[in-house]
């Protein structure tokens, strides 16, 4: 049986305030209580936990928006740094352009200075060849062009300027004279000059074909222009023997050698050494008979030791003993 319970409530004054519930009333308002209270407690518990999780992300987006902020501080004066340096490459860009530019037009005229006077150099000692040689009458080589055959085609004209036409003279001239057989082949005085003599073997008229060379036995020989050897061999009267072919219709020959140095298709140049003095063959004493010849013919080897001002005498005469 449910009993009623009676709850009574006092005042100061007297005043009794009495209320009446049953058992089952009763532990439904305990059973109540104690579930709004838990409920309550579920609450703020969550409610403490979400609130401290907002406290942490509040905080953490602040410190990413202090971040923020930095990065762009940073990026913008890495922006103005990169177009400081960028102005300042620039700058020395058109600069080292600037003085390129100087420096050729500098070079360009120092060029110029120099080949004018070069070429001014060029011009004066051009005449002053084609002078001497014209004035001893030595005939240059007509220049050989090869390479003509299987070929042809318009003819145009190429525009030549004066410095053009100079340079071409006095590069003919410096070919020519590679080839042109000037100066001494050995040291020593001229013992017999060139054309008519006395034989100094049997004391006859008799006409001598080149220069001879007084010297000392195994005094170095040396040749006197470029060619290519054409005999090196013992040639009866002649002695040890070398014949150099200079391939413009010149030839020097070399004779009454002690020893040659050289063989047959050998390329010479001017001052190479091409044997030694002696005294083989035809011959009263150790010297050089030296011989210039033209398509054959001989002709006076003095005239080239002129040219070249090697000489020590205005005439031949005057070295013959």
């Amino acid at each position: 049986m449910d009993e009623p319970l009676h709850l009574i409530i006092a005042g100061n004054q007297g005043r009794v305030l009495r209320f009446q519930l049953s058992r089952k009333k009763l532990w439904f308002g305990l059973c109540l209580s104690s579930l709004v209270g838990l409920s309550l407690t579920v609450a703020s518990i969550f409610s403490f936990a979400l609130f401290s999780e907002n406290r942490t992300v509040s905080s953490q987006l602040a410190e990413l928006r202090e971040q923020l902020r930095t990065s762009v501080e940073l990026i913008a004066e890495s922006k103005r740094d990169s177009e400081e340096q960028a102005l300042k490459l620039n700058l020395k860009v058109a600069k080292l352009e600037l003085n390129s530019v100087k420096q050729a037009v500098a070079f360009k005229a120092e060029k110029e200075n120099l080949l004018s006077t070069t070429v001014n150099e060029l011009a004066e000692r051009s005449e002053l060849i084609e002078k001497m040689i014209d004035s001893i009458g030595i005939e240059l080589p007509v220049d050989v062009k090869e390479g003509k055959n299987n070929s042809g085609g318009a003819f145009i004209a190429r525009p030549e300027t004066s410095r053009d036409a100079l340079l071409n003279r006095a590069d003919k001239y410096l070919k020519a004279i590679r080839f042109l057989p000037f100066g001494r082949p050995v040291d020593g005085p001229i013992s017999s000059g060139f054309g008519d003599r006395i034989d100094p073997v049997n004391g006859k008229a008799a006409f001598h074909t080149g220069i001879d060379f007084r010297a000392k036995p195994g005094d170095n020989i040396y040749a006197t222009a470029d060619g290519v050897v054409d005999k090196a061999f013992y040639n009866g009267s002649y002695g040890n023997y070398v014949l150099i072919d200079h391939d413009n219709g010149y030839s020097t020959a070399f004779c009454h050698l002690k020893k040659f140095l050289v063989h047959p298709g050998q390329k010479i140049h001017r001052g190479q050494l091409l044997g030694l003095v002696g005294n083989s063959g035809r011959s009263t004493g150790p010297h050089l008979h030296y011989e210039v010849t033209l398509d054959g013919d001989p002709i006076d080897p003095y005239k080239f030791m002129k040219i070249a001002g090697l000489s020590e005498s205005s005439s031949p005469t005057s070295e013959i003993r």
